[in-house]
């Protein structure tokens, strides 16, 4: 006895997707607590950061209650996305106020040092929640309901952050620099040295990052001719461990007996759904679609009468001539007097509806709603060949049109959040920087993280499904923020220098930071590799390589594009 169908599978996914948040949270909290530590080396620090985190975290996930936001399988990426996003900013927070150098008194310096940070992280942090809200347009309800919630979160913690923090910082009196030795002295002397390559070398960086993202983008969306676009998760057991037991039996009877189920709905007039004449029509569909064998069986009205026929005769062939069926009428009102099973197919009260189930193998008809249009095409041949069937509304309904409904309408979630995202991103740029050439630039980074994220993604066989399909406005939101900070710096040296001013001063100023919250946002998706979900997994090894290509770019293309601008200038 094996167990078998969506029953089994979505016990697991609920059970799994629950517990998913339990395994996740703990594994990135080490990390977290571990790399606090290692870069700031104090205690009281680490709890000031932990008790923050902790807080948000907590009320971002009791946003749920009020608002009736059920757990789904992206629902766990919530409270991640709530506090690496949380912990980057506390750590560009934390890392101007530990940068104390002269010997201004202790709250004056911590006063400047959240003065200093407010713009860049609220306009961050902003973006990156309405980015998220951006969600709110797709059509599949998880993925609306994920992105509500992680905006919501993330303008609780913005409020947080430069409150609750700054409180717990004059609380445990957390060290500054001129209190303790400045980790890696070393990054300084990288700095000179980075500078003058960049400028040497900013051509092929740029050309490379361009190059990257050319193939990132023929990697989604195709090549004409030449390459597919990324392909579209169409099974719903990809979603299913294949090492459970339930997702290889289930697998086994799919390739044997398939498990795609369409319902065709048939609307009558009132009384219609038992007369002689349309059982006979519908008995006729009956075998036009079991003729097909991509289709495993279908039920309807006529079932039941197949079985009594069986019975008394020995052979499941109902009669094809119209004499016959008045008494066949007969009978199957009998049996739906008598048997309560048989009256799924037929609404006894109005006698205006009845329903036939199709199960058939889905896969080996095409791509997503391939074999909803067998159905209706199949319907609409007898329609005009049975005169009885002129007057009756012939409606595909069911799980499986679902399904392929959530499959096609995957692309147009990610395209519309995506250019929401961005554009408010970069009405975010707008109110931070001045210079046109700028608020583009600053998107390189995201960008060539999110294509060259794809292009991993087409590398490795791995495709868009309802976890992935996040990434591209995810990394966006992650990710703009180290622009925010970087380009806020580089204008402050700007002012009173040259480009390699400030260059210099943004890099000493945000470089650490930026690669902290990078090391924070990757280690905090990277923990969803431990999750039985596989989507999850894909999208936590992809995330995490996007912030890593991101932190790339920071360093390399997005130096060399300023260079290049500032040679145009003569700057």
């Amino acid at each position: 006895m094996r167990r078998v169908g969506s029953p089994w599978l979505n016990e697991w996914l609920e059970e799994k997707t629950g517990s998913a948040t339990k395994h996740v949270m703990p594994l990135f909290g080490l990390f977290l607590m571990t790399l606090i530590f290692v870069v700031f080396r104090s205690w009281r620090t680490l709890a000031a950061i932990i008790l923050t985190l902790a807080a948000c975290v907590a009320i971002a996930v009791g946003l749920a209650d009020p608002f009736g936001w059920p757990n789904t399988i992206v629902s766990a990426l919530v409270p991640l996305t709530v506090l690496v996003t949380t912990t980057a900013t506390l750590v560009y927070i934390h890392s101007r106020y530990v940068d104390r150098q002269d010997a201004r008194p202790l709250m004056e310096h911590h006063a400047h040092a959240l003065a200093n940070k407010f713009l860049p992280c609220t306009a961050s942090m902003f973006a990156t929640a309405v980015g998220f809200a951006a969600l709110a347009v797709s059509d599949i309800r998880p993925i609306r309901q994920m992105g509500l919630w992680t905006a919501g979160g993330l303008i609780l913690a913005w409020v947080a952050s430069f409150t609750l923090f700054p409180a717990l910082q004059s609380l445990l009196r957390t060290p500054t620099r001129a209190e303790r030795a400045p980790v890696g002295p070393w990054y300084a002397r990288f700095v000179d040295l980075w500078i003058p390559f960049t400028a040497r070398y900013r051509w092929p960086l740029v050309g490379a990052a361009l190059l990257v993202m050319l193939c990132g983008a023929a990697a989604l969306f195709g090549v004409p001719g030449e390459l597919a676009p990324l392909a579209l998760q169409t099974d719903s057991l990809a979603y299913i461990n294949p090492n459970v037991a339930i997702a290889r039996d289930t697998r086994e009877f799919e390739r044997s007996n398939g498990l795609t189920v369409t319902e065709l709905w048939l609307q009558t007039p009132a009384g219609q759904a038992l007369q002689p004449e349309f059982l006979r029509a519908v008995e006729g569909l009956t075998r036009r679609l079991e003729r097909d064998p991509r289709i495993t069986a279908v039920d309807g009205p006529t079932a039941a009468l197949r079985w009594a026929h069986y019975i008394q005769s020995g052979s499941d062939q109902l009669p094809t001539d119209a004499a016959a069926w008045p008494a066949l009428a007969s009978d199957l009102e009998q049996i739906l007097l008598t048997q309560p099973a048989a009256r799924d197919y037929v609404d006894v009260a109005s006698l205006a509806n009845a329903r036939l189930s199709i199960r058939g193998r889905g896969a080996a008809f095409g791509g997503p709603g391939a074999m909803r249009a067998f159905v209706e095409s199949a319907w609409r041949a007898r329609q005009l060949q049975d005169p009885v069937l002129r007057g009756v509304r012939g409606r595909v309904v069911g799980q499986g049109v679902l399904a392929d409904q959530i499959t096609l309408r995957l692309i147009p979630s990610l395209i519309q959040s995506f250019a929401l995202t961005a554009t408010v991103i970069f009405c975010a740029f707008l109110l931070v920087f001045r210079s046109p050439a700028a608020r583009l630039m600053a998107m390189i980074p995201s960008l060539f993280a999110i294509l060259g994220a794809f292009l991993l993604m087409r590398v490795a066989g791995i495709i868009l499904n309802i976890a992935t399909i996040l990434i591209g406005s995810t990394v966006l939101g992650a990710t703009e923020n180290d622009q925010i900070h970087f380009f806020y710096h580089f204008q402050e040296g700007r002012s009173s220098g040259s480009t390699a001013d400030a260059l210099r001063h943004a890099l000493l100023v945000a470089g650490r930071p930026i690669a902290f919250a990078t090391l924070i946002n990757a280690g905090g998706f990277l923990a969803l590799t431990f999750s039985d979900l596989p989507p999850m997994r894909q999208f936590g090894v992809v995330s995490a390589s996007a912030f890593g290509l991101a932190l790339i770019a920071d360093f390399t293309a997005l130096l060399g594009a300023l260079w290049i601008l500032s040679r145009r200038r003569g700057g």
